[in-house]
């Protein structure tokens, strides 16, 4: 074998056992007793949980956005991803005039390999309108491996999304959607800058959990008129949670994700003056009831999927549009900053504390971690699971680590975390991508350029019912 990690306890979706595990050739051979077994590496795992490498299905990379660009690239990012417990994400082909998916599609996985991505990696194709050369395209991602496609509820016409989902489901392709009310959005932004109301607690305030619920919703509505199944984007309200577990009752395939940031912090951070800015994303952060509300769909995997949404722009691009006063600081106005968070290294280590505060079982956490996402997504059985014949991507956790989170341990390209100060127990301390280690002890290890793109083909079953989960 090229490797054996011995005496760890391997856990799955539905349960757990104290093992080996056998790996050669980047796959994994055997679960089971190793006695009697040689290895080039052997791993002593004892007292270390064993699961499946994570798969963030949500990241920005290397993708402009007003002219901001962000601190992380391809290998840099995917660095963090390692270390952090991810071994495959999944990012976004946008649109461009005058391009073809396929031509965008190409150029980025190009990217990425040219930078020397360091771990797995697949795209979702963003469309924007039901032209006819865009609905003749869905039929060409989907046979290529790129089957799942993003639509933006506030810059993409109803009549649109509803053609576009219409041939999604028509090629056996997924609708993943950022679920948000325009119309609602534009008035209170609207009210709140006529009354001078700019400080940044107002992104929160002008996007009320109202903006996410009737999106949803109504999106759901679409998908089951048609026979269809969709993807709900970073849900953050309880609302929301709720629509998803009455979707799930009945079985329908209406599937959703959440990360990390609306896991833990409330809305008060953007009452913040001088570091109010860095939690700013959309949709918002909410309250405390949305929190609980999110971990409990997560514990009954009505929401079955964890991401990060990372978008790495440092401090000075969040602010490029912000004026400052005579003192230097810059002066709120939330409809100006720019929206994401940096956070592809912190999804796992959220995941493992709230195992450590009782929120989720092992269990739960590889469901939400890795199966889920692999399931839904086409990656299974190559990943998403510890068993004989798949991809040898496994993350040994320590469950008894403790960490207090700086920026300055961290590995993403950017000048702070929104983690700053959090007191974590429990930690990723060896990344394993398809048998080889890339991550040990907070130090990447691993070749540049590890990575390859992942053509995936969508489970038929998964797309009629989630009664598979």
């Amino acid at each position: 074998m090229d490797l054996i990690i011995k005496g760890g306890t391997v856990v799955s979706p539905y349960g757990r056992k104290q093992t080996d595990v056998m790996v050669d050739k980047g796959k994994i051979v055997a679960v089971g007793d190793a006695s009697g077994f040689q290895a080039g590496r052997v791993v002593d795992a004892t007292g270390k949980m064993v699961i499946p490498g994570g798969i963030d299905t949500h990241v920005h990379i290397e993708s402009p956005y007003m002219g901001r660009f962000g601190g992380d690239d391809y290998y840099t990012a995917s660095v963090a991803a390692a270390i952090g417990g991810t071994t495959t994400f999944i990012d976004f082909v946008k649109p461009s005039e005058g391009h073809t998916p396929m031509e965008l599609a190409q150029k980025r996985i190009s990217m990425a390999e040219e930078r020397g991505a360091v771990v797995d990696f697949s795209f979702h194709i963003v469309l924007n309108k039901a032209a006819p050369e865009v609905l003749g395209a869905i039929k060409e991602m989907v046979a290529f491996g790129t089957p799942s496609f993003k639509m933006y509820t506030t810059t993409t016409k109803d009549g649109d999304i509803y053609a576009l989902m219409e041939e999604i489901k028509k090629q056996g392709g997924l609708a993943f959607i950022h679920s948000e009310n325009a119309g609602i959005i534009d008035y209170k932004v609207a009210q709140a800058l006529s009354e001078g109301k700019t400080d940044y607690i107002y992104q929160a305030l002008t996007r009320p959990n109202i903006v996410e619920q009737e999106a949803i919703q109504r999106m759901a509505l679409f998908a089951t008129k048609l026979g269809a199944a969709v993807f709900i984007a970073h849900v953050s309200t309880h609302e929301g949670a709720e629509i998803c577990q009455a979707a799930k009752k009945k079985g329908l395939p209406v599937y959703a994700e959440t990360c990390p940031h609306y896991l833990l912090f409330t809305e008060d951070k953007l009452r913040d003056a001088e570091n109010g800015l860095l939690y700013i994303q959309s949709p918002p952060l909410r309250k405390e009831e949305d929190i609980d509300a999110l971990w409990k769909a997560l514990k009954n995997r009505s929401i079955h999927v964890t991401s990060t949404d990372h978008s790495s722009f440092p401090r000075f691009e969040k602010a490029m549009d912000l004026k400052r006063d005579e003192n230097g600081n810059y002066i709120p106005e939330f409809n100006k900053v720019t929206n994401g968070v940096p956070g592809i290294e912190m999804r796992l280590p959220t995941l493992i504390n709230g195992v450590s505060e009782g929120k989720l079982t092992w269990e739960e956490l590889v469901y939400v971690n890795s199966y889920g996402a692999a399931k839904i997504f086409g990656f299974y059985p190559d990943k998403g699971l510890i068993e004989a014949g798949a991809d040898a991507d496994i993350v040994l956790v320590d469950p008894d680590k403790e960490v207090s989170i700086t920026n300055a341990m961290l590995h993403m390209k950017v000048d702070y975390t929104v983690y700053e100060g959090l007191q974590y127990k429990g930690w990723p301390v060896m990344t394993i991508q398809k048998g080889v280690i890339l991550a040990e002890n907070g130090a990447f290890v691993g070749p540049k350029g590890h990575g390859k793109f992942i053509r995936r083909k969508l489970d038929p079953t998964i797309l009629k019912t989630s009664d598979w989960s």
